[in-house]
């Protein structure tokens, strides 16, 4: 198995520097290689680097205090006008979301996702703060950025979780 699958983490704090472009180009090309429902490629990305906008992220989604120290964000959004369930927008932008954390992992970056959507009030804060069109449905973000912080790596396989259809 990939090593970047086994090691990575959530991390939430972050060293005070900037994340080379050429470095969040390779994340969001990652990213445009998941796989999408009926190869609808549905999601969308906003690199978010405004300071502002990261600090006060909070108030848009309690659970994104890592941004406060984090260079950087991606929001991962999806096309509502490109498929006709929003069910198929939150697995292809999931697996858009893997991608990335994988590949930042590869790049030597740390990164933090934290969901938006389901939560109306969230998906408002996001659209309103980010003028998003309305089509637009955000279904998360990621920090992106050097981590400073060290974690122990948890072996999570726990084969009481698996059932066999024989």
């Amino acid at each position: 198995m990939l090593t970047e699958i086994w090691t990575r983490q959530s991390i939430r704090r972050y060293e005070d520097r900037t994340v080379e472009k050429e470095k969040l180009e390779e994340l969001l090309r990652a990213a445009m290689h998941a796989p999408t429902a009926r190869n609808t490629q549905s999601w969308r990305f906003m690199v978010i680097r405004n300071r502002k906008a990261l600090d006060e992220m909070t108030t848009l989604q309690p659970y994104t205090g890592m941004m406060k120290t984090a260079p950087c964000a991606i929001l991962v959004m999806g096309d509502q006008k490109a498929t006709d369930l929003d069910e198929y927008l939150y697995c292809d932008c999931s697996a858009a979301i893997q991608n990335i954390l994988i590949e930042a992992r590869h790049q030597g970056l740390s990164t933090c996702w934290c969901a938006v959507g389901p939560r109306k009030e969230r998906i408002d804060n996001f659209r309103n703060y980010y003028k998003l069109k309305e089509d637009l449905l955000p279904v998360a973000v990621i920090a992106v950025g050097y981590g400073c912080e060290d974690k122990e790596i948890a072996d999570r396989f726990d084969p009481d979780k698996i059932s066999y259809f024989d």
